[in-house]
């Protein structure tokens, strides 16, 4: 086969990824992005550039000595700073974190003993060698006769070089370990016995300081009409999209023509209920599907394949004509849109249609017809049929 395009399949697995995913992160189509420029341009009191209304960017300070290559060089210092939106409390996950030490560890016994009880740090692996030979505790010793310092160290010592047979490698307390490889995902995306540890052994509370926005209090001060970029974020998309028709501000007009055309995708998808601040693992199968579509839809791609998994599912029949809608678009963008569907009404609106079945699993590939939607009427093939008693 030759001249193939790229193809993309867009299906109905829930999505997972980092905690800070949210519905305006994954969509990739600048939502979130069109609304930070817009704060930017017109938030009061103005703090900064975008990025200083994104919960993705920390606030940075740095000052040092710099080399000025002006005729004479000479030596400069200077000071830098970079003001992000982060929340420096929960550093962007809306969310903090406390731990029940007993679901970690069995006081009563020694490392060497598998006092250890989080999964993948069994004694027999690499993590039991590492907390064995790091030298800042006794490892056949038990838990609760550990001193002050010999439980801080378990527990939160900073990464610190190490040697444990002849090997070069960083040491890092229980609880930073835990936090970078098992909560830097979204929860809902980890392995199930993961994610019953997690569930177990970790509090989940919303931020003190931020309320659980992800902003920092700069980015929740810089308001338009009263409106924070907090605030519109935790709308509804509907109401979202509304309060942006409400704004007459010819300066950022065009700004503004397209965040509505993006908000109004999602309305068009019966999205509109969503708000931008939720998380992306909380989506079925079937939202994260439209999702996918509303990113894809504001992508310039052109002449891609794109494969649809019955994008209908879960639809009411008079949403079902907006559906078509945003799959023609996407045709008329200059891609190729395979639907694997069932409903007549998607089926109708078909260039070119291929009947597979009838029958399931090897009984299913037999190819029943293949042609236009007036063709299969007339076929007397099964969904032939189907489709003209509809």
């Amino acid at each position: 086969l030759e001249g193939l395009t790229t193809a993309i399949i867009v299906d109905q697995r829930r999505m997972g990824g980092d905690a800070r995913s949210t519905v305006g992160t994954v969509t990739d189509a600048g939502v979130l992005l069109l609304l930070r420029i817009l704060f930017s341009r017109l938030g009061r009191p103005h703090i900064g550039p975008p990025g200083a209304y994104s919960f993705n960017v920390p606030s940075v300070r740095a000052s040092g000595a710099i080399t000025v290559e002006r005729g004479a060089a000479k030596a400069v210092k200077k000071t830098f700073t970079r003001t992000g939106g982060m929340c420096p409390r929960c550093e962007g996950r809306g969310a903090v974190t406390d731990f029940d030490l007993t679901q970690l560890y069995d006081d009563s016994r020694s490392i060497n003993d598998g006092a250890l009880t989080i999964p993948g740090y069994s004694v027999d692996g690499w993590y039991g060698r590492i907390f064995g030979g790091c030298g800042f505790f006794d490892p056949d010793k038990p838990i609760r006769r550990f001193t002050k310092r010999e439980l801080h160290d378990l527990l939160y010592k900073e990464p610190t070089r190490i040697k444990v047979d002849n090997v070069n490698l960083t040491y890092e307390g229980l609880i930073p370990r835990i936090q970078k490889s098992f909560l830097a995902k979204d929860v809902d995306a980890l392995q199930p016995h993961v994610r019953a540890f997690v569930e177990r052994a970790v509090i989940f509370t919303t931020c003190p300081d931020c309320g659980g926005s992800r902003l920092g209090k700069a980015a929740r001060s810089s308001k338009i009409s009263g409106i924070s970029i907090a605030d519109a974020c935790a709308m509804q998309i509907s109401d979202l999209a509304r309060w942006v028709d409400e704004l007459a501000e010819p300066s950022v007009a065009p700004l503004l023509t397209a965040l509505h055309h993006t908000l109004d995708s999602f309305v068009e998808i019966e999205l509109g209920y969503l708000a931008l601040d939720r998380p992306s693992g909380t989506l079925s199968g079937g939202e994260a599907q439209r999702v996918t579509m509303i990113r894809h839809l504001g992508s310039s791609l052109t002449d891609v394949t794109y494969v649809f998994d019955e994008p209908t599912i879960g639809l009411h029949p008079h949403d079902i004509a907006r559906m078509n809608d945003l799959l023609l678009r996407l045709r008329d963008k200059g891609n190729t849109v395979l639907v694997v569907e069932h409903k007549p009404e998607t089926i109708a609106i078909a260039d070119h249609v291929v009947d597979l079945g009838p029958g399931a699993g090897t009984a299913g590939g037999t190819v029943c017809f293949e042609g236009t939607v007036a063709g299969l009427r007339a076929s007397g093939t099964l969904t032939g049929r189907h489709l003209n008693d509809r």
